[in-house]
């Protein structure tokens, strides 16, 4: 698809994406959407400032007003497009990627625009002999207005914040790290934790596209090193990182250890249930078993997607879900009008952290009882040929649907990929959508179970 992917259009900025690149898309975007208001911003990568220009110039010329957000985090960047209901709303970002790329998100109608449902053809037209990128010859041109909603929002945030959090952080010295990884969400953080009584340290928190503090991705554990340390001098309750976006976070304990994503969701799920019940709760079908079973027992609605936000939101629409997670560490909530929020997911883990069941216990204490099952992360399995990826899940699908007959599979599932569950052990493997690559999670009782497991797994592709 080149610079076009399934949920945003992303290149190496001055190569694939440019300037001029950007003026073209600017026609594209409004000749396919018809939108009569946008609002703009942008993270803190190079170029952003020549990308907008050239963006806002090509809008305008349509006779389109723009709204100019400047620095901005792309959740905020959302609410801003759902509450004040603009036409559309776009980010200039390449959110944890490297350095080098940058690139364009939309929001069309309050809804993500993606490739299945808008930004094929967004491709296509920009393609088409026909496309032309001429001024309007009759009519109003439009403006550039800039406005800073960063007050309203932080607003809205604190509004979401528990009577008991409000009180014990009045009362007491609530200590908090978070590492804004030179991206767009330093100013944000800053005056949210200033506005409710918290104690802070902010890493990193000015904007620099260089991203000189560590990698910008938060799922790699070394990005994590800095705040860990910092976290344990600072005698800090827990630490956060964002991404330079701001739609993912990530969190540490007070004693520095790194948490993992579906262990604090668990907590979070637990304490949303308790004044919810039966609400649905949305997870990929990548997450712990943990996850399901916390969801179960709080008396809530478990709902399995395949893997991707659009399915994750789809299914949160559907089924009126009040919270949904992904493993890769993108929360959704209802609040937010279904989108993710990585500042949000930091209000709900106060909540839970300070309520009642929890108040005076450290988060070091809470989460471990949640890694109950042992796994293996991740494993990549390569593909020597791509086009056997949908015959060899088709293969293991039919071996554990054989052994059922036996007793020994009490579920197999076709989600997304591969989900097989027995008393013992389950796991999932599906195919990456980039790569000649077979992804696969598995979860058990037995970590030498789990080896034994994997490698007859592995026998599939040879």
């Amino acid at each position: 698809m080149g610079l076009f992917h399934e949920y945003d259009i992303r290149g190496i900025y001055g190569a694939e994406l440019t300037e001029d690149f950007a003026y073209r898309l600017g026609y594209a975007i409004i000749q396919f959407t018809k939108a009569r208001n946008v609002v703009i911003g942008y993270d803190s990568r190079h170029g952003n400032l020549k990308l907008f220009s050239a963006l806002a110039k090509a809008i305008t010329e349509q006779g389109v007003d723009v709204m100019h957000l400047g620095l901005v985090s792309r959740p905020m960047l959302n609410w801003v497009t759902w509450k004040h209901k603009y036409d559309l709303g776009i980010i200039i970002t390449a959110s944890h990627n490297p350095k080098e790329y940058n690139g364009f998100k939309f929001n069309h109608k309050s809804k993500l625009l993606t490739y299945n449902n808008g930004l094929s053809q967004v491709e296509e037209l920009l393609k088409s002999k026909d496309f032309k990128t001429k001024k309007k010859k009759t009519g109003k041109k439009g403006s550039i207005i800039s406005k800073d909603y960063i007050d309203e929002y932080v607003n809205f945030l604190s509004s979401h914040l528990s009577p008991e959090f409000k009180k014990h952080a009045k009362k007491n010295n609530v200590r908090i790290v978070v590492d804004t990884s030179n991206g767009a969400c330093g100013e944000i953080v800053k005056k949210f934790l200033l506005k409710n009584d918290v104690t802070y340290e902010l890493l990193f928190q000015d904007p620099d596209g260089s991203f000189f503090c560590h990698n910008p991705n938060p799922l790699d554990d070394n990005a994590l090193v800095i705040l860990s340390k910092k976290v344990r001098e600072f005698k800090a309750d827990l630490g956060a990182i964002l991404d330079p976006d701001g739609d993912r976070i990530r969190f540490v304990d007070d004693r520095g250890e790194i948490v993992e994503n579906n262990y604090l969701d668990c907590i979070v799920i637990k304490d949303i249930l308790k004044s919810n019940k039966n609400a649905a709760i949305v997870h990929d079908i990548i997450a712990r078993k943990i996850l399901s079973e916390t969801i179960q027992r709080s008396h809530g609605k478990n709902i399995v997607s395949e893997v991707g936000t659009s399915n994750i939101v789809r299914h949160m629409a559907e089924e009126k879900a009040i919270f949904s997670s992904e493993m890769s560490g993108h929360r959704y909530f209802k609040v937010m009008n279904y989108y993710d929020s990585g500042m949000m997911m930091l209000v709900y883990t106060l909540n839970s952290l300070y309520n009642k069941e929890h108040l005076g216990k450290r988060l070091s204490k809470l989460w471990p009882k949640y890694g109950r099952y042992s796994d293996l992360g991740e494993i990549n399995i390569k593909i020597d040929n791509n086009s056997r990826k949908d015959e060899i899940l088709k293969t293991i699908y039919e071996h554990y649907k054989k052994m059922k007959k036996q007793h020994l599979v009490r579920h197999e599932y076709t989600i997304d990929g591969v989900d097989v569950v027995t008393k013992r052990y389950w796991f999932t493997i599906r195919k990456s959508n980039t790569e000649p690559l077979l992804r696969l999670r598995i979860e058990g009782k037995d970590k030498k179970e789990l080896l034994k497991v994997k490698k007859h797994i592995e026998s599939f592709v040879k």
